[in-house]
């Protein structure tokens, strides 16, 4: 049986930002490079699917190639995925090891001391969703007219809060929010260098799962994402941009919607 999806996706560089350095990966298709606002819309997308949310960081150029080298490895994780029958989450490991071989070596040939990329990743096919993330990327679920997170951060404000140092309050204003502890391009030695994984998801008709970057989540509350998935048949990544920009567009925004039809 074949299972169709809707993905919206939606990105643009921001209101303060120079550059947009976030990416997104659809199939094998990658972001455009340049900083022009972006929406895609793919209409009844056929299993094996791939959609992934990159976040570069580490200044303009190092950000900015790294998280463009993410996608691009991504899109070739694709065409490896539909053709192997290897278990989804041992391919992502080696994506995440390809993928920060790549961009460290970007960083050495231009002696650039700092740079990686965020992840999150929706692998669907045989009816289920598998995720993944590295870093403050997200992923969340929209069912039944409720808006939840599935991901988790990867920053030290969240290592605090689930070591009972911050409450939640204090942990989603601390300027730790946003220092990461897992992401494309770590130290391999690390003991976090791997993708987190959140097992399969078995999607419903009308159910949406977006992936975005922070962005978007920075700029717009839960339940203003919530009401605008909340009505059917929208441009929901159009709007929820539109949204992020109107609160203010502090920092790049990408957002993708996956909607099971």
């Amino acid at each position: 049986m074949c299972i169709n999806y809707k993905v919206l996706i939606s990105t643009d560089k921001g209101k303060l930002r120079a550059v947009n350095e976030d990416n997104f990966t659809i199939k094998n298709i990658v972001r455009e490079s340049g900083d022009k606002t972006q929406h895609l819309r793919a209409n009844c997308t056929s299993e094996p699917l791939l959609c992934a949310v990159f976040d570069g960081m580490g200044g303009e150029k190092g950000g900015r190639e790294a998280s463009q080298i993410s996608a691009l490895v991504a899109a070739k994780l694709y065409d490896y995925l539909s053709s192997e029958k290897q278990p989804a989450s041992e391919v992502i490991q080696k994506y995440v090891q390809s993928a920060t071989g790549q961009i460290r070596q970007f960083l050495d040939m231009n002696k650039l001391n700092r740079g990686g990329s965020t992840f999150a990743m929706a692998y669907l096919n045989d009816g289920t969703a598998e995720l993944f993330t590295m870093g403050d990327s997200r992923i969340y679920l929209y069912r039944g007219g409720r808006l939840t997170r599935v991901s988790r951060d990867h920053t030290l404000a969240q290592k605090k809060y689930e070591a009972n140092i911050f409450t939640l309050e204090e942990a989603e204003e601390s300027s730790e929010s946003h220092i990461l502890t897992r992401f494309l391009g770590m130290d391999e030695e690390s003991p976090e260098f791997f993708a987190e994984s959140y097992g399969e998801l078995t999607l419903d008709e009308g159910d949406k799962l977006l992936i975005c970057s922070d962005g978007l989540y920075d700029m717009c509350s839960d339940e203003e994402i919530r009401r605008i998935l909340s009505v059917p048949d929208q441009p929901y990544t159009i709007q929820l941009t539109d949204k992020a920009l109107e609160n203010g567009g502090e920092d790049n925004v990408t957002c993708m919607v996956i909607e099971k039809v």
